[in-house]
């Protein structure tokens, strides 16, 4: 079945930090509730008539007996009821509870103290929950306009308008019986980032088409859910894809050992994608071919069902990045290697992970805490639209920026387990022959076993 049974695929993610300020703020909210339902209706009857003598209350709701006299001296011991005479009567502070919207019905109320952690976000300057916040050093850093810091007043401002929406974000139940009372300090914390995912989704019909994704519906507010959107389009526009190339193209077909793409470009430049997917591959291994980043989680789980690890030796991942700054600014490329880690882990043995990035190219460290290593390649080495992963007689997979039409590019490749397709890829990059040149630019790797020391 193919990938484009549906309308549209999904072929690349981003995820963005959005810019978050904590206020610590104490305020008084209060709640009403209902009377029992005879104090309830009493106390209805004496607002209406204004006094009545327990006699006629008692008749009234036919109370028997010492009935009445229990309800009656219940509202008394509770100063809702009074004694004029020999009549009943409001007490004045029973007035206040039918100062309500429905002034026929009586509602107590009842004051509470509320000391919360609210967090604000720098761009819309609304609420966000709080819980789980943190910076993810590989995403894509959202920058608030010029003048966007937010002060206490402001602060004081958007909790009082977003009360109940502060409440949904606690996971308070009953939000609606709860009022914001006052606000009595507002005290400015600490700083952290909420994270935004987003996709590049490609369509085919009835042109090739890429669409950005941005799942801004938890943002109720219009306005808010439009500047944000308006930051993330601005700030992913400043960050480009390795261009397409004839020289990738050839470097991908000597890589695969087949010539299929090479010869299935149209005049323009541009690639068939159907007639790619349904192609065959004229070489001697066996390839599945896949569409979009290696990391996005249909591929991921394509590539990771593919290796089949033995257990007890320890191997290495291999991945070459494109060049390009739009590459791995996402948490699926943590979710990949993740889940190639845990086949090893499965297996009893381990995987150590190399990151290669092309020669100058910048931004780099950003995927420190993910990789065990990260050098920079030789340069005039792998063109820049040329992206691989490889596990020396285990996995490799190979993709290359192509044009569907002059304005969509998108990654293509093939993914393989076949020993001499790897054996292929591996011999062609000559990846530890093109970093040996460069010092890492980090390395956590673990000492050998061997070593005595």
């Amino acid at each position: 079945m193919s990938v484009f049974d549906s309308s549209a695929i999904e072929v690349n993610t981003f995820g963005f930090n959005l810019p978050c300020r904590q206020f610590l703020i104490s305020a008084e909210r209060t709640r009403e509730r209902k009377l029992p339902m005879v104090d309830e209706f009493v106390l209805r009857v004496l607002h209406t008539v204004g006094r009545i003598s327990p006699a006629r209350l008692a008749r009234f709701f036919g109370f028997e007996g010492r009935d009445v006299g229990i309800v009656i001296a219940e509202l008394v011991d509770r100063n809702l009821v009074v004694f004029e005479g020999d009549d009943l009567a409001l007490h004045p502070a029973a007035q206040e509870l039918f100062r309500t919207s429905d002034a026929s019905r009586p509602r107590l109320t009842s004051t509470e103290r509320l000391d919360a952690s609210v967090w604000f976000d720098l761009i819309s300057k609304n609420l966000v929950a709080g819980r789980g916040l943190r910076r993810v050093r590989h995403l894509i850093d959202l920058r608030p306009p010029e003048g966007a810091a937010i002060e206490s007043s402001d602060a004081r401002s958007a909790f009082t308008s977003n009360f109940s929406s502060f409440l949904k974000l606690r996971g308070d139940r009953n939000v609606d019986q709860w009022t914001l009372y006052s606000i009595l300090d507002t005290h400015p914390g600490r700083f952290s980032s909420a994270q935004i995912h987003g996709s590049e989704r490609l369509s085919l019909v009835p042109d090739p088409k890429l669409e950005t994704i941005l799942p801004l519906s938890e943002f109720e507010n219009r306005e808010r859910g439009r500047k944000i959107q308006e930051t993330i389009t601005s700030q992913l526009r400043e960050r480009g894809s390795a261009a397409p190339s004839q020289a990738a193209v050839t470097e991908f077909s000597k890589l695969t050992g087949s010539t299929f793409l090479r010869r299935k470009l149209r005049y323009d430049g541009t690639v068939d994608l159907s007639a790619f997917l349904s192609g065959d591959v004229e070489s001697s291994g066996d390839w599945t071919p896949f569409v979009g980043s290696p990391y996005i989680e249909r591929n991921r789980q394509l590539i990771a069902g593919l290796l089949a690890v033995r257990g007890g030796k320890e191997s290495t991942l291999w991945w070459l990045r494109p060049g390009g700054l739009r590459w791995g600014l996402t948490e699926d490329l943590s979710a990949t290697l993740e889940l190639l880690r845990s086949r090893f882990r499965d297996a009893q043995s381990a995987l150590t992970t190399t990151l290669v990035a092309p020669h100058l190219t910048k931004g780099v460290v950003q995927h420190q805490l993910l990789f065990d290593r990260g050098v920079h390649a030789a340069s005039g080495g792998i063109a820049l639209a040329i992206e691989a992963l490889v596990i020396p007689d285990l996995l490799a997979a190979v993709s290359v920026m192509v044009h569907l039409s002059p304005s969509v590019v998108v990654p293509i490749g093939y993914a393989t387990n076949e020993r001499s397709c790897i054996r292929r890829v591996w011999e062609g990059l000559e990846l530890p022959a093109a970093t040996v040149a460069h010092k890492p630019l980090w390395s956590r790797e673990k000492q050998s076993r061997a070593d005595p020391n």
